[in-house]
Order: C-alpha cells, then sequence, then structure tokens
C-alpha cells in the first residue's frame, strides 16, 4: 500500500517532539489536530472524534474520557487541562484518552489493566511513552 505525504509528515511531526521545559497550553484546534496524527500513526485511523472537546480543569488530572456506559448514542466528551509541561506530555496524554475511546468503541474493558498496556509498545515505536495513572 502506497503511503501519502502526509504520513510521512505526521510520523516525522511525532519523532520530533520533545520533551523540554516550555509550558504548553493547547487550543481545541492543537487536540483536533493532534487527535487525526494519533489516529493516523497509532490506531490506523479506526477511531472516530471525540464528540465534544473541552478545555478546563478535569477533576485534579490531565485529562479525562468521559463517557456513558451502554450508551453509546450520548457520545464522547474529552476534557484537557489548560497547561502541559511540554507539548510531548500534552500529546502522550491525549494518547492515553485515545486509548479509552479505543476501548469504548469497540467494547473493550475500560480501564489501565491488559487492553490498556497492550497499547505501550505501539507508543514505544513512535517515540510516546504510556502515560498510567493509579
Amino acid at each position: 500500500m502506497k503511503r501519502s505525504p502526509d504520513y510521512y509528515h505526521n510520523r516525522k511531526l511525532l519523532k520530533e517532539l520533545a520533551y523540554d521545559s516550555t509550558k504548553y497550553r493547547p487550543t481545541i484546534g492543537d487536540i483536533k489536530e493532534w487527535f487525526v496524527i494519533l489516529n493516523q500513526q497509532i490506531f490506523g485511523n479506526k477511531l472516530s472524534e471525540f464528540d465534544e472537546i473541552r478545555i478546563g480543569r478535569p477533576r485534579g488530572v490531565h485529562a479525562l474520557f468521559l463517557y456513558w456506559p451502554g450508551d453509546k448514542e450520548k457520545g464522547s466528551i474529552l476534557v484537557m487541562t489548560k497547561v502541559f509541561s511540554s507539548k510531548k506530555e500534552f500529546v502522550e496524554i491525549l494518547a492515553h484518552e485515545m486509548i479509552h475511546l479505543f476501548q469504548h468503541t469497540f467494547n473493550e474493558p475500560l480501564g489501565h489493566g491488559p487492553s490498556f498496556r497492550a497499547w505501550s509498545d505501539n507508543l514505544q515505536l513512535k517515540g510516546l511513552k504510556l502515560y498510567r495513572v493509579a
């Protein structure tokens, strides 16, 4: 299968992410742009966008995936904090929440168990860390 120029550009964007001490404040547009990149590079374009994206204070964590068990018609909401320690941290945490979206979409157990940890190698191949919470 022939890859598009966008595919290679997006792969390069991921590999060039580096930790730095510059605070990163994402916009809704940034979240949507990186969703597309991660969806292509990590998830094989299998995910539909979050139904709603908010930037705010998600209960003392960097991000939160909200859904309604047993009722996919209500959609999904992504809430991300206003500031991250770096752009790479932002991208890694977005990937974390996209794993939960994948779990929800494909009826896998939601959480940080085996179906979550299975993504670690795939993320590492792209130069990303799998963030887990307790």
